[in-house]
């Protein structure tokens, strides 16, 4: 048996070296805390997209199902269409016989255009035959004055004059009314050619949509909150689902305390209360250049009633470098414990961003 010395000695070598450990641990820990911040107040995020309708009807088919992952373009549900389908049917008729109606405006704008250069033609003839009458006129009127020619053929030559010049007014006021009519079916063209340009923009809008009562996926992702199922009445801007992406980062809220050397580029470990075993690894990608509670719906307000000073916190976005597993999967919401070394040297201490 051991004797009462050599147990005295056994047990001061185990106290020494457990005072000894502890020591080491201590200043193990002493220097990992001051070369590392860590908070709890932090938590998973990444990209929720809503989806809702952008047509109004009752639901028909649902393809989806709760937490079913999908990609982009994928249906999910398909809202009534016929309702639509008509309409759209019916605007396009209306284009139909809007456009007929301008072809027919088309080619009678080109038989006025035709009838105006006829009219403009014959105003000619009747310009050139007035002028060779007046001439005619004033040579025989001088005869006349002289009694070199008989009065008989002087009436005739002012006669001949006069019927010229009366031509010539009915010529122009041909000219003139060919131009109203060519001018009223130019102005029924253009304004034709706005009742057109309206009757497409509505077509085209129902025939969208028609189109948008078939909803599809935006994005690649896991259905959630899904609240839709066949014949249930949809509106315009209603949540349906959400969609949540693969990619997800880390938002943790540190003391205003801890983020002194803090900067873009140190490495974290970050721990999910989900996962206690596993660590994952990331970095520090940016800090948010102000405190959470001053992009609050009620921010503080110090130069008002009694001031009590509180440490403020600033979320840090922590991308994660770890791979995605499947088995251990990162959702936003997850609580986590976000580590980070702030004894790394990234270059980035005075670029904060």
């Amino acid at each position: 048996m051991m004797g009462k010395r050599t147990k005295r000695w056994v047990l001061r070598i185990i106290v020494l070296l457990a005072v000894t450990g502890g020591l080491v641990a201590g200043i193990f820990y002493f220097f990992y805390f001051l070369s590392h911040e860590s908070t709890d107040d932090a938590y998973v995020t990444g990209t929720i997209v809503p989806v809702a309708p952008e047509v109004s009807g009752r639901v028909v088919n649902v393809y989806i199902t709760d937490n079913q992952r999908v990609i982009a373009g994928a249906p999910l549900l398909d809202i009534f269409s016929q309702d639509y389908a008509d309409e759209a049917k019916e605007k396009s008729q209306v284009v139909s016989v809007l456009i007929s109606e301008k072809a027919e405006l088309e080619a009678s704008l080109v038989q006025k255009q035709k009838i105006l250069a006829q009219a403009q033609a014959n105003l000619a003839a009747a310009t050139a035959q007035e002028v060779l009458a007046q001439k005619d006129f004033v040579r025989y009127r001088r005869l006349a004055d002289e009694d070199a020619i008989p009065r008989s053929r002087y009436d005739q030559i002012e006669s001949a004059f006069k019927v010229a010049s009366a031509q010539k007014e009915a010529a122009a006021y041909a000219v003139e009314e060919a131009r109203e009519a060519l001018r009223a079916i130019q102005a029924r063209l253009a304004g034709q050619g706005f009742r057109i340009e309206s009757a497409e923009a509505r077509q085209r809008l129902t025939e969208l949509d028609l189109k948008r009562t078939r909803l599809v996926a935006p994005v690649s992702g896991r259905i959630a909150k899904k609240n839709v199922d066949p014949g249930k009445y949809v509106q315009p801007g209603q949540a349906l689902l959400a969609i949540v992406q693969q990619d997800t980062w880390v938002v943790a809220n540190y003391k205003e305390t801890q983020v002194k050397k803090m900067t873009v580029g140190q490495p974290v470990k970050v721990k999910v209360d989900a996962y206690p075993c596993i660590v994952f690894r990331g970095h520090v990608d940016s800090l948010q250049p102000g405190t959470g509670a001053i992009f609050s719906l009620l921010p503080p307000e110090n130069a008002t009633g009694n001031f009590v000073k509180v440490v403020q916190r600033l979320p840090v976005k922590i991308v994660l470098d770890s791979p995605f597993d499947p088995a251990h999967p990162l959702w936003p919401g997850l609580s986590v414990i976000a580590t980070v070394d702030v004894s790394k040297k990234t270059g980035s201490e005075l670029t904060r961003r």
